[in-house]
């Protein structure tokens, strides 16, 4: 097996031989999912890339249940039926073929290129969506017992659409209809992706296939650094809808903010994680001109918001203090304390009401996105600058937090902590000439020290208060290096 470092080195991957391809195709057709497995990850080679139609179907077999459902059956749409395929119609892969699918998917995504792996994915800028299930189908997948179900995946919106609950076994498979003598795909239901936002998103047999994406996009993101192209996935970028105007930059992330809360809502440390790492994919690409950084803190502002901040703390604790995401946090952070109205500070529950109002406030800003047109484009390429030393004091100094809901003491102090925390780091770590002339005053006349004794004082019982002014004092002589 290839080590973890390959997916950095600069590859030159040619097609598997026509012998190779057919040996797993004939296997497939059989329905001999785990002798195709077997013999994949025998041919699996960083000089030869899989086909797309083999990632596809199996990727296919890893969102089947692990354990079988009650009845299996698969409904074909035979283009030409017979009755030895009628017979492997029953075939449905489970058990040890969809486990040995989930880690030979991983292990393609450490072994191959992540273009080569993530060209069986969907997404919003892939222009074969058009194509009919039999144009689309390559290497006679559709011969396969799962090779027109699988083409389901293709004809998604996104890659979010397939970690639904569900998604491969409630008749969102491609039927094959004739039309003018033509075959004719049916596309996947369009309120399905949407009804899924709005209950569980990542079904309980998607888990692996999230992990696996998450591990594409990263290995993606170290190949791309390695090439000095910057430190982003331009897999990933793809899997953001692009502006309706089709210039600028991209804005809507909904979906995958929806599915990094939700990963923070699960008892799993390790799906816990999924969204922390998620997340920090999604913030290195909004250090770049692809993803707009105001409007990308604002939406999950807005997220945060509608959950009563409660993900907060694991959001903003699990970030590694990269350059990205210290701009981030600061962005985030000075949101938080300065841009809606003033709400007060409690230590109890968050207010249903408040809740509601900011629910509402997300679907508002949904409906204002649909409206965005080539008159506000110039706004939304503009990126948001690094407020000056002077207003982090300022927020620094606000009682409250401007919210729609109530926070709690301890929020607040986490927060402003987080806040000067990363502000101090990031202009340590500038060139001297780009750092920010009123931070360095306020470092050098001691200002920053004695409103940070003030801030982080004993006099409250928020037992955070110590740790958070002894870790800031212990700290604040590595910001003037």
């Amino acid at each position: 097996m290839a080590a973890m470092g390959s997916a950095v080195e600069k590859r030159d991957e040619h097609e598997m031989s026509t012998h190779q391809r057919g040996l797993v195709d004939t296997c497939l057709e059989e329905g001999q999912f785990e002798s195709a497995i077997a013999l994949l990850e025998q041919l699996r080679s960083p000089s030869y890339k899989p086909t797309t139609s083999h990632i596809r179907q199996l990727l296919y077999i890893a969102l089947q249940p692990e354990h079988p459902p009650s009845v299996h059956e698969i409904v074909v749409a035979d283009v030409l039926p017979s009755p030895r395929r009628a017979a492997l119609k029953k075939r449905v892969p489970y058990g040890a073929a969809v486990l040995a699918a989930r880690r030979l998917l991983n292990s393609f995504a450490i072994t191959n290129s992540p273009e080569a792996i993530a060209a069986a994915l969907p997404s919003y800028d892939d222009p074969k969506k058009d194509e009919s299930a039999t144009q689309a189908g390559d290497d006679d997948s559709l011969e396969s017992v799962i090779g027109l179900q699988s083409m389901c995946i293709s004809r998604a919106e996104s890659c979010w659409t397939i970690l639904a609950p569900g998604f491969t076994q409630q008749g969102h498979t491609l039927s094959a209809s004739v039309n003018n003598g033509k075959q004719r795909s049916h596309s996947l239901d369009e309120d399905y992706s949407t009804n899924c936002i709005e209950n569980m998103i990542v079904g309980d047999d998607a888990w692996s296939t999230l992990d696996w994406l998450i591990l594409l996009f990263e290995q993606d993101e170290t190949s791309a650094h390695s090439r000095a192209s910057g430190r982003f996935s331009n897999l990933l970028v793809k899997q953001i809808p692009p502006p309706r105007n089709g210039t600028g930059p991209r804005w809507d992330i909904g979906i995958p903010l929806h599915i990094i809360f939700y990963c923070m809502e699960q008892s799993d440390f390790r799906r816990q994680m999924l969204g922390s790492r998620l997340m920090t994919l999604l913030i290195n690409i909004s250090a770049t001109s692809y993803l707009d950084l105001s409007m990308f803190v604002g939406s999950l502002y807005s997220h945060l918001t509608a959950a009563g901040l409660k993900n907060l703390p694991a959001l903003l604790s699990t970030l590694a203090p990269s350059p990205a995401a210290l701009k981030f946090k600061i962005m985030l952070c000075r949101k938080l304390l300065g841009d809606v109205g003033r709400a007060e500070v409690q230590d109890g529950q968050t207010r249903i009401h408040a809740r509601a109002r900011a629910l509402r406030a997300i679907r508002a800003e949904e409906s204002l996105s649909l409206q965005l047109d080539e008159t506000s484009a110039s706004a939304q390429t503009a990126k948001s600058t690094m407020p000056s030393g002077v207003e982090i004091i300022r927020c620094l100094e606000t009682s409250t937090l401007r919210s729609f809901i109530p926070v709690t003491q301890s929020i607040l102090l986490m927060v402003k902590f987080e806040l000067i925390s990363s502000y101090g780091i990031l202009q340590s770590e500038m060139p001297i000439a780009d750092r920010d002339s009123d931070w360095m005053s306020i470092l050098r006349d001691g200002k920053a020290k004695q409103l940070i004794d003030a801030v982080f004082n004993d006099n409250s019982d928020n037992s955070d208060n110590r740790i958070f002014r002894e870790v800031l004092q212990n700290t604040m002589h590595t910001w003037f290096s």
